[in-house]
């Protein structure tokens, strides 16, 4: 079944607005979709509408970003976006975000790279601006030639201007996510850069959490990867799920939908909070 459970529009660090990504779907025919912002769920409405208008499923989803010593990502589908607690929480991780974008400008500015705060707002109309969307800027400006190249040299890691980002704990995430009816799922486990003994216990420990599935079917994993996350959610009594992380421009070399085998798609749907769920025959 071609689907798309992780992708981004540009109210967080993609390119695409959510009317365009659900065009797009429906040009390559995606029967279910979820787009997972960082840190809002802003855009949750007008896709929603925009799908079933469509004819395409929609889940709701975000994306948020954990306390790791490398990238740990917890997606969460279905929840109420009205709920207060998500609402609150999401609102306090924007304005963490925001706060070190103004760190990370500070400092381009003490190195000669001159992009005032109030141009990042104006430039860009998502409420979850990053790094994506600064290196843009600096590429725009001159300062570096390629995104690779403003990261390498100012806002990555190893970059001058870099700044570490405060996030919430993965238990925090994942009971943020509950808390709104939603289903947590460990966004590409093989960021975690464990081996493969390491990458189980962690994942068990996140079950202890409320953890309930991990994103097996990631665009980029070959099928041997896809075959060992499938063993580690049976063994672990988890959902597989999947999708592209597609980002428009700002991840070139990924394309919106990817091929999930019924089974898989159908045991997610159906693990939904009832106010996002839907039959198998709707498909």
């Amino acid at each position: 079944m071609f689907v798309d459970f992780h992708c981004h529009s540009d109210h967080s660090d993609g390119t695409n607005s959510v009317a365009g990504i659900i065009e797009e779907s429906l040009d390559k025919r995606i029967i279910a979709l979820s787009i997972t912002d960082h840190d809002t769920l802003a855009g949750q409405v007008e896709a929603s509408e925009l799908s079933s208008q469509m004819g395409i499923r929609y889940v709701r989803g975000v994306e948020i970003s954990c306390d790791f010593h490398e990238t740990l990502d917890i997606l969460g589908y279905g929840m109420i976006s009205s709920a207060a607690s998500i609402e609150n929480n999401l609102k306090e991780v924007r304005l963490k975000r925001d706060l070190r974008n103004t760190r990370i400008l500070s400092r381009l500015r003490s190195l000669g790279v001159h992009i005032a705060d109030e141009e990042l707002e104006y430039s860009f109309p998502g409420e979850s601006l990053g790094r994506p969307h600064i290196a843009d800027l600096i590429v725009k400006k001159g300062y570096a030639d390629s995104i690779e190249e403003a990261f390498s040299r100012f806002i990555g890691r190893e970059g001058r201007a870099y700044v570490e980002k405060e996030k919430l704990s993965i238990k925090a995430a994942i009971e943020l996510i509950l808390s709104a009816e939603g289903i947590p799922v460990l966004a590409h486990p093989l960021s975690m850069t464990l081996d493969r003994n390491r990458t189980v216990e962690m994942i068990r420990t996140m079950r202890s959490y409320g953890l309930k599935g991990i994103e097996v079917f990631y665009k980029t994993y070959d099928i041997e990867t896809r075959n060992e996350l499938l063993e580690i959610s049976k063994e672990l009594d988890l959902l597989a799920t999947g999708g592209s992380d597609y980002h428009g421009e700002h991840k070139k070399n990924l394309e919106l939908g990817i091929e999930i085998p019924d089974n898989f798609v159908f045991r997610f749907l159906e693990s939904l909070p009832s106010h996002d769920r839907f039959d198998n025959q709707d498909l």
